[in-house]
């Protein structure tokens, strides 16, 4: 079928449902509008929205109502049949009708605004004029569509169905690391719709732990995305081959350095690469991007390859075409951007920021460089320094050595924050836990069910993500 078979089927599912269960016309109403329907269908659209429903109790006494409206395009046996289709206010919220009848017709009408840009352009000498305009236009729609959301009550149901779940390991609602386990017990697993801030000075580690984050993740085959603002891709590239290796990043970037055994090293990689199809699930930009440029390719990167998270280094390198009257306003807007776009797409963003200079020797979050916004949008705030150059050289009896860094959760919504755990670095580039301020023992528990047999039955199976 093509998109206009697709619609009109839908358009039939969602009048059939407000045909069999009138007291839900009003939510429907509330999503879609009579002028996206077609013009035959849209009659009827119509004419339900406008029934007194105070005075219909089932769909018996709505169709003779229909039938006193006179229908031009509808017969009352058409609209009997609709009461026969097997579909149901449930089907049209768990099967996502709504979305997908609201998320084709966007569709349709992109088609329409690229059809009429197409021709204007083959008439027009203004072509900065007619960009504008077209990006204008087509920012209007991407706001109605993260406009539409569509709404439910609260149901215990709904949420502990959710616990179930995790807990019977049926469906995976968070992201956990494999080689920092107090980054899991400080923020419960990250989630899609959290934005995890780092923050350090200059050199403190931040873009290494981040890139230890996502590549713990890919390692797990967690389709993930990097947006390299400051290094180049070859550069981070060689970072995470180092990684990999164990070999030193400063001989891959003079390979004349490398010896014997570190080149069998990378021979035996090439290998597993051609042989075993080992590559992994990581895409990376390293073009400088205005913010809407990484909403358009992380867009693209979830949508093409299925990624769950993106990492931003960093996000004072961000360069917005709007204009700003301070420093400290942009980047307050590029904070409340990073949060929207985890929320729009459903993603875990991590944002890498700077600290300024005082946060050389006080690492905090108020010393966040320009703006403390993201200390307000992140929902998981980490800090990162080197104790030795701070002049901490031991604490509670455990003495700090130059490879070593202090990971601090500086702020948090969901969990207690101010506590921290230090991190071992290798020559390579690869971070090891080695002492912290939490308890891991939750994080060795085995998963049970929490709901009996003669419940679990009724929990909703949902897709793993």
């Amino acid at each position: 079928m093509d998109k206009l078979e697709i619609k009109a089927e839908l358009e039939m599912q969602i009048l059939a449902c407000m045909v069999k269960e009138p007291e839900n016309i009003p939510f429907i109403y509330q999503r879609v509008k009579p002028e996206d329907f077609q013009e035959s269908n849209r009659e009827l659209f119509q004419a339900l929205t406008e029934i007194d429903l105070s005075k219909v109790k089932d769909s018996n006494l709505l169709i003779l109502r229909l039938s006193d409206k006179k229908l031009k395009h509808w017969a009352l046996q058409g609209i009997f049949n609709l009461e026969k289709k097997d579909v149901s206010f449930d089907s049209l919220i768990y099967n996502k009708i709504l979305e997908r009848f609201t998320d084709i017709g966007f569709s349709l009408k992109a088609e329409g605004l690229l059809k009429t840009k197409l021709k204007e352009a083959g008439e027009s000498i203004n072509g900065l004029d007619l960009l504008s305009d077209f990006v204008d236009e087509c920012n209007n729609e991407i706001s109605k569509i993260q406009n539409f959301k569509e709404e439910t009550s609260y149901s215990v149901k709904v949420v502990i169905d959710e616990i179930e779940g995790e807990l019977s390991n049926k469906k995976n609602t968070s992201f956990t690391t494999k080689g920092i386990p107090s980054f899991n017990s400080s923020t419960g697993g990250i989630k899609p719709t959290n934005l995890i801030g780092i923050a350090g000075s200059y050199k403190s580690g931040k873009t290494t732990l981040g890139l230890n984050l996502i590549m713990d993740f890919v390692k797990q085959g967690t389709p993930c995305g990097f947006f390299s603002l400051e290094l180049s891709e070859s550069e981070l590239n060689r970072k995470i081959l180092a990684m990999l290796s164990e070999i030193q990043y400063e001989k891959l970037r003079e390979p004349k350095k490398l010896s014997d055994t570190e080149r069998k090293t990378l021979v035996k990689l090439y290998t597993e690469s051609l042989t075993q199809n080992k590559d992994f699930p990581l895409y990376i930009s390293d073009k400088r991007m205005t913010e809407i440029e990484i909403r358009n390719k992380a867009k693209y990167w979830k949508d093409r390859h299925g990624v769950k998270i993106i990492a931003v280094d960093y996000i004072g390198y961000i360069k917005s075409k709007k204009k700003f009257d301070t420093r400290e306003r942009e980047l307050t807007y590029y904070s409340e951007f990073m949060k929207g776009l985890a929320k729009e797409l459903e993603l875990t963003v991590v944002a890498l920021a700077q600290l300024n200079r005082n946060g050389k020797q006080n690492p905090g979050t108020e010393n966040l460089a320009e703006s403390i916004a993201l200390a307000r949008d992140c929902d998981f705030l980490f800090t990162i320094f080197n104790p030795l150059e701070i002049g901490m050289k031991s604490n509670n009896g455990f003495n700090f050595q130059e490879n070593h860094f202090v990971v601090k959760l500086d702020t948090s919504r969901h969990t207690k924050n101010k506590r921290s755990f230090v991190l071992s670095l290798s020559d390579s580039g690869n971070f090891t836990e080695i002492t912290t301020e939490y308890d891991n023992s939750f994080m060795k528990k085995e998963s049970s069910s929490l709901l009996p047999p003669e419940l679990a039955k009724y929990v909703k199976e949902e897709e793993v993500f």
